[in-house]
This record gives C-alpha cells, sequence and structure tokens, in this order.
C-alpha cells in the first residue's frame, strides 16, 4: 500500500464487477455495496492516498465516509464478528467503546433457524436446506460454538477494558428500551434522543420492517423451542443462564 499504483489497483478492484460478485461461500457485504453506489471513487481513492495506508486508516476511512454521508458526529460500526478483534480495535481506538449485546443462547437458535431457512443464500445453508433435521442440528451447533465463544470473550474483555466495554443483554433492551438505551447513551458520552426508539426492525424475524422494539422477543423463543434442544443449552450454559437471567 505504500506504492500509489497498488492503491489505484484496489480502489478499482472494489468497484470492479468482480469485486461485486462476492463469492460462492460469501455474499459481499452491504457496506461494501454502499460504498460503491454511494461513494465518489475519485474521493475513495485520494482519502486513502492521503493517509498512512495502515489497516486502521483504512478502516477508518470507510467508517468516517458513511458517517460523513449520514451526518453524524460520530463514527461506529456493528459487525458481530468483530467481537473477535476486540483488542485490535482498542489499540486503534484507545479512547473507543465497545458495546457487547448478550441474548439468551436458545433466543439465538430459534431465531437464526427461521432466518435461514426463509433466506439460505450461502453454503452450507442451501444444502442443508433440503433435510430438516440436519439443518437444525447445523443451527445448533453454530450457535453453541459461537455463543460460548463470545460468553468467554466477554469473561475476558470486562476485566481488560473495565472503562470501555459494557454488556447490554439483548431482552432488557427490549423489555424497557427508554432505560437502557439511555444508559448506552451516557456510557457513549452522547445525548439521548427519543428518535432512538423509533428504529426499524431490519433482521428478518417476527417483526421484519415494522418500528420500535418487540419487548415479546425477550420470551418468544419458548414457544418455538424443542424441549430437547433446551436441554441441550442448558446443560452446556446453565451457569452463564443462572447468572445472567435466572433461570436454566
Amino acid at each position: 500500500m505504500s506504492d500509489d499504483d497498488n492503491v489505484r489497483r484496489l480502489v478499482e478492484y472494489i468497484y470492479s464487477s468482480d469485486f461485486k460478485k462476492g463469492s460462492k461461500y460469501r455474499i459481499l457485504s452491504k457496506h461494501w455495496h454502499w460504498i460503491i453506489k454511494k461513494v465518489d471513487r475519485e474521493d475513495f481513492l485520494q482519502r486513502i492516498l492521503a493517509s498512512d495506508r495502515s489497516e486502521r486508516a483504512l478502516f477508518t476511512i470507510m467508517m468516517q465516509m458513511y458517517a460523513d454521508y449520514r451526518g453524524k458526529p460520530i463514527m461506529g460500526e456493528k459487525t458481530p464478528a468483530h467481537l473477535r478483534y476486540v483488542p485490535t480495535l482498542m489499540a486503534w481506538f484507545p479512547d473507543g467503546r465497545i458495546i457487547h449485546m448478550l441474548r439468551d443462547p436458545r433466543a439465538i437458535f430459534v431465531s437464526e433457524l427461521r432466518r435461514r431457512k426463509e433466506k439460505p443464500v450461502t453454503p452450507p445453508f442451501k444444502q442443508l436446506n433440503k433435510f430438516d433435521f440436519l439443518f437444525k442440528i447445523y443451527i445448533l451447533l453454530q450457535t453453541t460454538v459461537v455463543w460460548f465463544e463470545s460468553i468467554q470473550r466477554y469473561c475476558k474483555y470486562k476485566r481488560i477494558y473495565p472503562h470501555n466495554y459494557y454488556l447490554l443483554k439483548f431482552e432488557d433492551l427490549v423489555s424497557d428500551p427508554e432505560k437502557h438505551i439511555r444508559q448506552v447513551c451516557e456510557f457513549l458520552g452522547v445525548e439521548f434522543q427519543d428518535k432512538m426508539l423509533e428504529q426499524k426492525v431490519v433482521s428478518r424475524g417476527f417483526r421484519f420492517k415494522q418500528t420500535g422494539f418487540d419487548a415479546q422477543a425477550a420470551t418468544r423463543w419458548k414457544e418455538h423451542i424443542d424441549r430437547w434442544i433446551n436441554a441441550w443449552f442448558s446443560f452446556w450454559f446453565g451457569k452463564y443462564l443462572k447468572e445472567f437471567w435466572g433461570i436454566i
């Protein structure tokens, strides 16, 4: 990236049809589609050329362009997988704030199963969708592994970054959104606004495209989970279910 020609080649590739296609294993992130559609190629190029061209600089440029487009004074990013990169992000942004959203793994399983069944766009979901039991087993194992990783990282990061790390339970947020959004705003050092309570639901759950917070989302999973799957999560995560939700 220290070579100007390489920077130009990178930007050319990002705006090319080859990049837009993504891959057969993963669709292209909506953020990249947004950059290609909304950001002038030359502007993007010049911002990179004017930076130190580090990974931090590229990450910051992409977030800053989106914040500028939306007229927002503070940059933010919400890719769930970036929980794995908290140490890197804190090294890049020492004054940054991390909000860790935690949800009952049984609710995640029910939500993920419904979402992947309705729109199995990538492997292995497209293949497994033909076999209900195997599909369910795959989602179960995936949810178990990812949730275990998440809770372990929480236990680690809360010790390392006590002033920069905030745990927000999904169930608390949807049950009393104003209270907990105000607390989040205080943690971030931003002013609470009423329109923060009027968010449009974008995930393909039970209230897709509706507005506001769905309090029933905290417990709706109980109506849709198999008894043996409930027992599975209770066996593996009983300690945490009791600690965070008071029940197993």
